[in-house]
């Protein structure tokens, strides 16, 4: 008997329920029959959220200028720029889901220079970092880079067999005294060396300025060379700003913070 009055009662139950905010409660006893639905079918779509990478600053920015609200936001750390279309205010809350990102990327040259940063290299590494990096120097000691001729200075190292000594003179130069192929000779490097060149690929046309210390010695008479920038970091974090304050700068309405 409980089992009719039971099967009864579920018969004037509704088959789906308005719960409010596009929400729907089916009952347990039925499911949606597709069958007659056209192939192609898709729900309505009750909120506009996207999801979108970009790797381009000049695409980013359009990007971000056609979809952008009153209440987009950009947030920038050492990973990338992301803008959320749809963040919270004070008036209204809201999902902050609906995103495009634009991940740093790295450029060749600039992990080139970090895998050369603070290491002792040998001759021959340091000769190949100096050709590799030759369009990437402005400056030897604070003069332009016209006045040395970094391949010829390279190619002289190349020659070195042995390194009698190693010193720095008044003007902060090393003195080499050393033997090369033709002969015993003296050479003079720079101490400083200023690099220049962009650290993501992201945006090509904006650069950094390194400035390098250039350290030699020669145990057992074998040269060896270390670079350091002593300021790499804090460039690094200054040109995520300058990035950020220029996509910030095409696009009118928006403010941006720094996150974790």
């Amino acid at each position: 008997m409980k089992e009719i009055i039971n099967t009864i009662v579920n018969a004037f139950r509704p088959v789906e329920q308005e719960l409010g905010n596009g929400r729907k409660a089916l009952h347990q006893d039925y499911k949606i029959d597709d069958a007659d639905q056209p192939v192609h079918f898709r729900p309505p779509i009750a909120r506009n959220v996207l999801s979108q990478t970009i790797t381009s600053k000049l695409d980013f920015i359009a990007f971000v200028n056609e979809y952008k609200t009153a209440s987009t936001k950009l947030f920038y750390n050492d990973q990338g720029i992301k803008a959320v279309f749809n963040y919270p205010t004070a008036e209204q809350a809201n999902y902050a889901d609906s995103i495009c990102t634009m991940p740093l990327q790295q450029t060749d040259d600039y992990r080139e220079f970090t895998g050369h940063h603070q290491r002792a290299l040998s001759q021959k590494e340091f000769v190949r970092f100096l050709k590799r990096m030759e369009p990437y120097i402005v400056a030897f000691d604070n003069k332009k880079a016209d006045d040395m001729d970094i391949i010829e200075m390279a190619e002289h190292l190349q020659a070195i067999q042995t390194i009698d000594s190693v010193q720095r003179n008044a003007q902060q130069k090393f003195h080499l005294d050393v033997n090369i192929r033709t002969g015993k000779t003296s050479m003079t490097l720079p101490k400083a060396i200023l690099f220049e060149f962009p650290i993501f690929g992201n945006d090509r046309e904006l650069t950094t300025k390194f400035e390098v210390e250039l350290f030699l010695s020669a145990p057992d008479g074998d040269l060896q060379a270390e670079l350091v920038c002593y300021n790499i970091d804090q460039l690094y974090e200054e040109t995520i700003r300058e990035l950020t304050n220029q996509i910030l700068h095409e696009i009118d309405g928006v403010s941006a913070f720094q996150s974790n």
